[in-house]
């Protein structure tokens, strides 16, 4: 998804849709518990390989049936290898994360890694794997935290 153009464009809501999105919660929900801005600062920031900024669909759609922020990314998929990582500094990785919370990119290579895999061996491997699941966004030769969702996360990891 970070190299391709021909599908990057389709894992995640852009700013338009979420407009779309956030009036129709507006109808359904008298007291609405956030802001549109809100929405954007805990959802929004990862990029297409065009540059293009998309939301994580699965936290807005959550966040607007629900009916509240939280964090609704990293309670579902395969992330207790990557916390390991995390917790146990593999690679020091935990170095760089706290540059990322920080608010800081870090510059680094995405190779090719598979969902599927979970062998991971190089500080490379790991943000590969963490782009692809999510945790980070890659942009400009470099990851970052995409938003208030994760910063979160990465500070209670830390």
């Amino acid at each position: 998804m970070v190299s391709s153009e021909k599908f990057s464009e389709y894992f995640g809501f852009s700013d338009a849709e979420v407009d779309n999105l956030y009036k129709a919660y507006q109808r359904k929900e008298p007291i609405a518990k956030f802001s549109r801005e809100e929405l954007r600062l805990w959802y929004d920031g990862y990029y297409t390989a065009t540059g293009r900024r998309l939301y994580n669909p699965r936290s807005v759609v959550l966040a607007l049936t629900d009916n509240q922020l939280r964090n609704y990314w990293t309670s579902s998929g395969p992330y207790d290898g990557l916390f390991y990582c995390v917790r146990n500094n593999i690679k020091n990785i935990r170095d760089d994360l706290v540059l990322l919370v920080s608010g800081e990119r870090v510059t680094t290579e995405i190779g090719q890694f598979s969902a599927s895999s979970m062998e991971i061996h190089s500080r490379e491997q790991i943000y590969s794997a963490m782009v692809i699941y999510g945790l980070l966004t890659y942009d400009g030769g470099a990851v970052l935290i995409p938003n208030k969702e994760l910063m979160d996360k990465f500070n209670e990891l830390l």
